[in-house]
């Protein structure tokens, strides 16, 4: 038998464009359809994979192991005054807070969840970027890369995040950590970063050059599918998407500043 090779499971761009289609349909069937990412019985069970399940959709580039956290650092450099290699210890001295907010993906479902995680502005502060630093590169332990103005990144309720409902996060949605702008479609908020470069030019996207996704990926007026309303299509307005049965955090937690989750887009 041969090994199981990650590298086979790249998306081309017709496996794309299959898989949106088939996204829409999946969004507005009854709950009791079949959903349509199921585990492939080929991929080694220890591997993570593209999967449906209730309240809130697993999506990676390819399957893979999942990050090795005896080698895993948050390297930090191009563009800055001090360059840095940050242990997983190492995030959680950045001041933490947390906030309710949905992720809008563009195969038109939405989940909600509470995020915990420091502001990009935390480091910014540690590294320094060089006034000629206008553009942020970020890579990924699942050979997904993604791309974003600096001052993108400092916008409210953007989130470096490490916690997810209270738990750590888990490995499904991006452990050790991961981005979370909510006024930008889900492909924008990527999981499993290892790395962040500071650049003077734009870079592009995975899916921008994997499929028919702008690099920008502002969240556009529409209809939305949200997985925890029983998949009740809603018009949304663009930008961050809120919807009326959106429950707010309650009790601030020791060591949290809780942002503020009354923002309208």
């Amino acid at each position: 038998m041969q090994p199981f090779r990650a590298d086979r499971f790249r998306i081309d761009r017709r496996t794309l464009l299959k898989a949106i289609t088939l996204g829409a349909v999946s969004a507005v069937a009854p709950a009791s359809a079949t959903v349509r990412f199921q585990n492939d019985k080929n991929i080694p069970p220890n591997y993570l994979q593209n999967r449906d399940i209730p309240g809130f959709y697993i999506r990676s580039a390819v399957p893979f192991e999942g990050v090795d956290m005896n080698v895993w650092r948050l390297k930090i450099g191009g563009l800055v005054k001090s360059p840095a290699a940050l242990t997983y210890e190492d995030l959680f001295g950045f001041k933490r807070v947390r906030q309710v907010s949905r992720l809008k993906c563009v195969e038109c479902w939405s989940a909600k969840a509470e995020w915990e995680g420091f502001s990009f502005q935390e480091i910014v502060d540690r590294v320094q970027p060089e006034s000629s630093a206008r553009y942020v590169y970020f890579q990924s332990a699942d050979t997904y890369y993604e791309s974003y103005r600096l001052d993108e990144l400092l916008r409210p309720r953007v989130l470096m995040v490490l916690r997810m409902n209270g738990q750590p996060l888990s490995g499904d949605h991006g452990h050790p950590l991961r981005l979370i702008a909510p006024y930008k479609y889900g492909y924008k908020n990527i999981k499993y970063i290892t790395g962040i470069t500071f650049t003077d030019e734009r870079k592009r996207n995975y899916w921008a050059d994997a499929g028919p996704y702008s690099v920008d990926g502002t969240i556009q007026p529409g209809i939305d599918h949200p997985l925890d309303y029983n998949k009740k299509p809603l018009p949304i307005n663009g930008g961050e998407v809120f919807h009326f049965f959106d429950q707010r955090p309650g009790n601030a937690i020791p060591g949290v500043t809780e942002k503020n989750t009354a923002e309208k887009p």
